[in-house]
């Protein structure tokens, strides 16, 4: 009797088809199973109909970036204790920079994501920081205000 095991899934949110490819490689190596989303429209819609793991999400997109699927996966009962690992070419310190001038003005404020790598990081440091966010999402720590990777 074969049955089939179901992986884990990992949602891959990011526009560029060799980016795609790259992640989907890097997550199946580490024995996950990659789902593909080339922009924030469809990554919300493949959403609607899976329950991954993790995102692994850009921020330049076409249609809706990063920062936007952000902000509705944060506000979203249904999404927000998925881990995001943003995974973009943006500045890191840009980046938050910019969540802070988008917070200024908001009665509800945007955190700042946990996990943000480098498009050019080192792909054992890429995975090793996948690994973490998921495991730390299956036993979450204690974290203080402003705790960042």
């Amino acid at each position: 009797m074969n049955q089939k095991t179901e992986k884990p899934e990992i949602l891959i949110i990011e526009d560029e088809v060799d980016t795609r490819f790259y992640l989907m490689t890097l997550v199946r190596s580490l024995g996950f199973d990659p789902i593909l989303a080339k922009d924030g429209v469809q990554g919300l819609d493949l959403l609607a109909r899976s329950r991954p793991c993790l995102i692994i999400l850009d921020i330049m997109m076409p249609n809706k970036g990063g920062s936007r699927v952000y902000e509705e996966l944060v506000a979203s009962p249904d999404f927000r204790h998925i881990p995001v690992l943003f995974f973009s070419g943006v500045d890191r310190q840009a980046f938050f920079h910019y969540l802070k001038m988008l917070n200024a003005g908001s009665e509800t404020s945007l955190p700042e994501p946990r996990y943000y790598v480098a498009k050019n990081a080192d792909p054992d440091y890429l995975k090793s920081i996948i690994t973490q966010a998921i495991q730390e999402n299956q036993n979450p720590p204690v974290r203080e205000k402003g705790d960042t990777i």
